[in-house]
């Protein structure tokens, strides 16, 4: 009779094997339980109301003022007010933006402030989630890797900032030698994630002309302003 030495090479494998599963598990478990978790800073009930101004500056022969661009300056008031606060992060707000004519326009915005989803392409944006520090990403989930760039704490509240320029052709221009250069500043509460203040810098080569859009919170009812 002949004996084999038996092999615990599968044994071992298993073992092998079940630790790496426990030891993976472990991990995973531990980065859910550690993850940083997102939300927004606001609540139903609160108040952002800001001013809105233009500025135009023709320095070509030919230069205009883009069509529908005096709007800013035929604002009486554009006010955020927050409506509700769902699964942390997505927030629906009524907009009023009321004209020095008396007008009244309103509309509504639902925002998740992690992605930067929103239900109204051309609506209210600037609300980003509580308490980012510099270098953040400002969408977290989303996918435009915007960063903040800057924290301030040195005044009454800590205020985060972002900066970008973007240039752009005139898709009319065959040769895309018409050009507009787009310099954004964007300054904004960090407790909250709400705009406080906005520059938007339109630079046109041809014809030469500068257009300026500047949003200024006035008023909010969750701190004095």
């Amino acid at each position: 009779m002949t004996y084999v030495k038996k092999s615990h090479t599968k044994l071992y494998l298993a073992v092998i094997l079940i630790t790496i599963i426990a030891v993976a598990g472990a991990a995973v478990a531990y980065s859910i339980l550690t993850a940083r978790q997102y939300e927004a800073g606001v609540k139903a009930g609160d108040t952002f109301t800001y001013s809105l101004k233009g500025y135009v500056q023709l320095t070509g022969l030919d230069a205009t003022m883009t069509e529908g661009f005096d709007v800013y300056n035929n604002t009486d008031y554009y006010k955020v007010t927050i409506t509700d606060v769902a699964n942390k992060t997505v927030v629906t707000m009524k907009c009023d933006w009321k004209f020095l004519n008396g007008t009244l326009v309103t509309s509504t915005q639902t925002i998740d402030v992690a992605s930067g989803n929103k239900t109204d392409n051309y609506g209210f944006w600037a609300i980003y989630p509580a308490n980012l520090n510099e270098a953040d990403l400002l969408r977290p989930s989303g996918f435009d890797g915007q960063i903040v760039n800057n924290t301030d704490p040195s005044g009454s509240r800590a205020l985060n900032s972002w900066h970008i320029n973007n240039q752009f052709y005139d898709t009319k221009d065959p040769t895309q030698s018409t050009l507009m250069y787009d310099y954004r500043d964007i300054f904004f509460d960090r407790e909250t994630g709400m705009l406080v203040s906005l520059s938007n810098y339109q630079i046109f080569n041809n014809p030469q002309k500068t257009e300026q859009i500047e949003w200024n919170l006035v008023d909010t009812s969750v701190w004095q302003v």
